[in-house]
């Protein structure tokens, strides 16, 4: 019985200790905060943070991603296929001029094609080397009335390029050049046949517009360089360019001309500078297609066969002026164009030389 009393005695201590913490740790509790009370039950919430005032982008900034974006435009375009090949084909009417002082001193009436195939090869993205060789094929207008066919080899010319950047939309390009002594032709009138040549590689150069004189010489090797600037952006492209051309005497021989009013002199070195500048403008982005403009300006400081009146005689200008508009189109690797070359005013424009410039160019 007493341990009975003494368990529950116990109990009833434990219990109540227990129910005094419970209350004390309710005690500590926050009360809950009621308007009665005077306090705002938003009075502790945080409010929303506001986002910063966004400002508009200056003209400066929206200039500057638009040439980035222009930028990324420009170098897609100029993107190239490491390796290519194009043929070229030229159709020459007219006559070409010879030494001499009157608009009359050409070849023969002549209807020429002059045909070449060329390609290159990108060592790098700066660095190419190519090459270039032409055939021409021409029927002339003989003296008794017939017509009589010839053909002749071009110079094969080996050429490089290194293209330095200047913008983001402007590279400028240099040249240089080396052809070996492959064209045919002879100034020897004796050689009836080397005389056809010479006037049939004459024909090719004059219907070029002088554009590429080095590689209709007979028996010279060219040498060539050259520089340019070139700007793309969008569709427009503008460039501008000179080169000068020397022709090594490497073999030939001149007849002797029995005339006592003249001399004329077969030259150790032949000369030739070409400033040439052109625009060219995509109008249509699928396919692209393209027209353009291309100009350049010949000038014969010393000619292959050099004429000397001595008379007094005004010597024929060295001056030769050209234009060549184009239109072409790029369907994926392969990209088609044609033009065609007329002179305007000298020697060319007398004669009544113009050329049918047909182009194809492939990538690889």
């Amino acid at each position: 019985m007493r341990k009975s009393l003494r368990l529950a005695f116990i109990l009833v201590i434990f219990s109540s200790h227990a129910l005094a913490a419970k209350g004390k740790k309710a005690e500590t509790k926050e009360p809950v905060a009621t308007m009665d009370q005077g306090q705002d039950p938003t009075a502790n919430e945080q409010s929303e943070k506001k986002a910063p005032k966004v400002e508009p982008p200056t003209e400066e900034e929206i200039a500057a991603a638009q040439a980035k974006a222009d930028a990324a435009e420009t170098k897609k375009r100029r993107e190239r296929a490491k390796f290519g090949l194009f043929a070229d084909v030229l159709v020459g009417f007219g006559a070409a001029p010879l030494p001499g002082t009157g608009a009359d001193k050409t070849t023969v009436k002549t209807t020429s094609g002059t045909f070449m195939v060329g390609g290159y090869f990108d060592l790098s993205p700066e660095f190419t080397l190519g090459a270039r060789m032409p055939w021409t094929v021409g029927s002339q207008r003989q003296a008794d009335g017939a017509n009589a066919t010839v053909t002749a080899l071009g110079a094969l010319e080996l050429m490089g390029e290194y293209r330095v950047t200047l913008s983001r939309f402007t590279l400028l390009p240099i040249s240089f050049g080396l052809g070996l002594p492959t064209a045919q032709g002879n100034y020897d009138y004796l050689d009836e046949s080397g005389v056809q040549r010479m006037a049939l590689n004459a024909m090719a150069d004059a219907a070029s517009g002088y554009r590429d004189g080095e590689l209709f010489g007979p028996h010279r090797l060219p040498l060539i360089v050259g520089v340019g600037v070139d700007y793309q952006r969008k569709a427009l492209s503008l460039r501008a360019a000179t080169k000068i051309v020397a022709g090594i005497k490497v073999g030939g021989e001149l007849a002797h001309v029995d005339d006592t009013y003249s001399t004329y002199e077969l030259k150790t070195m032949s000369l030739r500078s070409v400033t040439s500048g052109g625009i060219a403008y995509e109008f249509l982005p699928r396919p692209r297609v393209f027209g353009a403009l291309d100009a350049w300006l010949a000038y014969n400081a010393i000619n292959a066969v050099e004429f000397t009146s001595k008379m007094g005689a005004t010597p024929p200008t060295r001056f030769q002026f050209v234009f060549e508009p184009r239109i072409g189109a790029h369907f994926g690797k392969v990209s088609p164009s044609v033009g065609y070359i007329f002179p305007i005013g000298g020697r060319l424009a007398d004669a009544g030389t113009s050329g049918l410039h047909l182009r194809c160019d492939f990538a690889f």
